[in-house]
């Protein structure tokens, strides 16, 4: 739900095509010369060569006949390269470290504060300049890198809303105290949560909810719906769809789109019913019957369900990296890639060698006997057909991989509203390195048959068009911020054009992407 006055301004944004006339600037860049690549704001694709006029932070002209100007002005030969907006990933976790666990922190001071400083310039390295943290669950982490002076725009959507005694309340074995002291949602249509009557209900209401959050400065909310298609056995709460309805009503109700983590089949099918705006992750958990759990033959339900998310335009996050970066994890080579040495100091990449940085891979493989002891009736008969744990895991991440790419290739053959995103930071996985992982997002939608400009308006336009931040970023229009990427290579030929990237446009400010590496840091 848009507000009257951003359909008013996005009306009144003038075309990126407009003809070109008399400008004096303060502090210009001239982009001449480049083919020009965006959408229109109604998200038609345009590609022409032509000029970019940038003045401060904001473009001032962008169209196919060369302005005339006056003032401070820097001019960039386009010739032969290609101009695009900004990249948005509409999924990430700012505060979680690719590489260090919660428990590893404190312990690890000095690697946290090189992680950190390093994020931001990572991100832009791959040419995100906007990240939305849908999770803010970390304000002083979001703060400290809003703190630093060259880095992405970062929004949040507010600290994701759970009913009480939900999947992650339990999986993570909070104490029932601090459970009540988070901002839960009641669920007054489920008789089986039990709260004390110390605790003012009035504070945990839908409409008290998004009336606190609307106070943050959020630009979305975030729920979650997990159900026993994980192979767990499902001692968690869910929400009733009464509770959901009526969140997302008070959300609608102050612009705020709501984002649903749902990632089976009955989870994305509430998540429609619920009316939220967003679906996080591909619909990777397809049944909780053991003896279909590896068939990779999309149902008849699903499709249908799929097809339904797609016409009514319900927003779609795949996060292909959530399930293939734990794959990488057990292939046990991504820590010596060397990209990560442009990425990180010498001391984390030390890190990542180490035998304590080894925790990811220790815990998916203890996986198989934790789910033996947690639910054997599910474990049992999958684990029977193969001879070994190893056998079974390969199996498994392999028919997780093929049911999201039959997922995402029947959305993207329908023109569903992909939505990129990566889930930076899930889980804090080493193979979730910022900026990289992103990439890495690309080349699996690209391995799934999405064609390239789909993927190009997924980064761009589809994220900022749902997260209502249109009228600032997107597009290459005038009066748009001036986040630009220059590319060396077609973005609509190659999806290697996005690892080909000359310069980095970051609010107007002109970077050279090499100058975003590690070993410039503290000159730059």
């Amino acid at each position: 739900m848009k507000t009257i006055i951003s359909i008013l301004l996005l009306i009144t944004l003038i075309s990126c095509s407009s003809r070109a006339t008399n400008f004096t600037v303060k502090d210009g860049i001239l982009i001449e010369s480049i083919t020009i690549i965006s959408t229109d704001e109604t998200g038609t694709i345009e590609k022409y060569l032509g000029y970019i006029l940038i003045d401060q932070s904001e473009i001032v002209f962008c169209g196919k006949e060369e302005p005339n100007v006056k003032g401070k002005l820097k001019i960039i030969n386009g010739k032969g390269k290609y101009a695009i907006p900004g990249l948005i990933d509409s999924h990430v976790h700012l505060n979680n470290i690719a590489g260090i666990n919660f428990r590893q922190r404190k312990a690890n001071e000095e690697l946290v504060n090189d992680y950190f400083d390093r994020l931001p310039r990572n991100f832009l390295y791959f040419g995100y300049t906007s990240l939305i943290d849908v999770d803010n669950y970390a304000p002083n982490t979001i703060e400290r890198l809003r703190d630093i002076r060259i880095r992405p725009e970062i929004y949040t959507c507010a600290q994701k809303v759970q009913v009480m005694d939900d999947f992650e309340m339990v999986m993570n074995e909070s104490p029932q105290n601090e459970r009540y002291e988070t901002p839960f949602l009641y669920d007054n249509y489920n008789e089986n949560i039990k709260i004390p009557d110390s605790i003012n209900l009035g504070l945990h209401t839908p409409s008290s909810l998004i009336s606190q959050i609307t106070q943050k400065d959020n630009i979305c909310v975030k729920t979650l719906y997990e159900d026993a298609a994980s192979g767990l056995p499902q001692v968690w709460e869910v929400p009733t769809l009464e509770i959901m309805n009526e969140l997302v009503t008070e959300a609608h109700a102050k612009d705020l789109p709501v984002i649903m983590h749902a990632t089976s089949y009955e989870g994305q099918l509430f998540a429609v019913n619920a009316g939220v705006d967003v679906i996080a992750h591909a619909m990777w958990n397809w049944t909780s019957n053991p003896e279909d759990y590896l068939n990779t033959n999309l149902p008849e339900t699903h499709k249908e369900l799929l097809l339904d998310i797609s016409n009514k335009r319900i927003g779609y996050q795949p996060t292909f990296r959530v399930i293939l970066a734990e794959k990488d994890i057990l292939d046990n080579t991504f820590k010596d890639s060397p990209i990560l040495k442009l990425l990180y100091t010498p001391r984390y990449i030390d890190w990542l060698q180490s035998e304590d940085a080894q925790w990811s891979r220790d815990k998916i493989l203890a996986r198989p006997k934790f789910l033996e002891k947690m639910n054997p009736e599910f474990f049992n008969p999958i684990r029977s057909q193969f001879n070994s744990d190893e056998e079974m895991i390969d199996k498994l991440y392999k028919s997780y991989e093929l049911k999201i790419q039959k997922v995402v290739s029947l959305l993207a053959e329908n023109n569903a509203n992909l939505l990129f995103s990566t889930d930076n930071g899930a889980m804090n996985m080493y193979t979730h390195p910022p900026g990289y992982n992103g990439y890495l997002e690309m080349q699996h939608w690209f391995d799934a048959g999405v064609p390239l400009k789909q993927i190009f308006k997924a980064a761009t336009y589809n994220n900022a068009k749902e997260f209502d931040l249109i009228n600032s970023v997107g597009t290459l229009s005038i009066g748009k911020t001036a986040n630009i990427l220059i590319l060396n290579s077609n973005p609509f030929e190659t999806i290697e054009a996005y690892n080909d990237i000359q310069f980095v446009l970051m609010n107007g400010e002109l970077i050279e992407r090499e100058k975003l590496t590690s070993k410039y840091d503290g000159t730059n």
